[in-house]
């Protein structure tokens, strides 16, 4: 079943909050694991989420007066 963009980008945010800088380290550990039990739907997921951590990264921040 396909995940939907809203969720990858949900659990981007969460996995950014919750490893900070090495975020996409932790994100690619989860996709060699993927692979290793050979769940080529997860590994792509986890591919999607690690692209969506990227583009949080390069995102300018807003700033309101």
């Amino acid at each position: 079943m396909a995940v939907s963009d809203l969720d990858i980008d949900r659990a981007a945010r969460d996995w950014k909050e919750r490893h900070g800088d090495d975020a996409v380290t932790k994100a690619r550990e989860m996709v060699e694991q993927m692979r290793r039990k050979r769940d080529a739907e997860s590994a792509d997921t986890w591919l999607r989420i690690i692209i969506a951590i990227g583009m949080l990264e390069t995102s300018p921040t807003i700033v309101r007066n």
